[in-house]
């Protein structure tokens, strides 16, 4: 009998509680990781442009 309701109050209660913990530890860990990676990719250097020189090829479309 006492063991019978000890089983139901870790089924009902204590179980759930420990697994609703863990998924929500392992999504906040993903959504940390998510943001660090953009704030990466937002703090990169810009990539450098290509600066022309004179007697350069100039092409057709700059042209008309």
């Amino acid at each position: 009998m006492v063991v019978a309701v000890v089983y139901n109050l870790l089924n009902k209660y204590i179980f759930p509680i420990f697994r609703l913990s863990s998924s929500i530890s392992s999504n906040m860990r993903k959504m940390q990781d998510q943001m660090q990676d953009m704030e990466k990719k937002m703090n990169k250097p810009p990539v450098a442009k290509k600066i022309k020189k004179d007697g350069d090829y100039i092409d057709y479309e700059e042209i008309g």
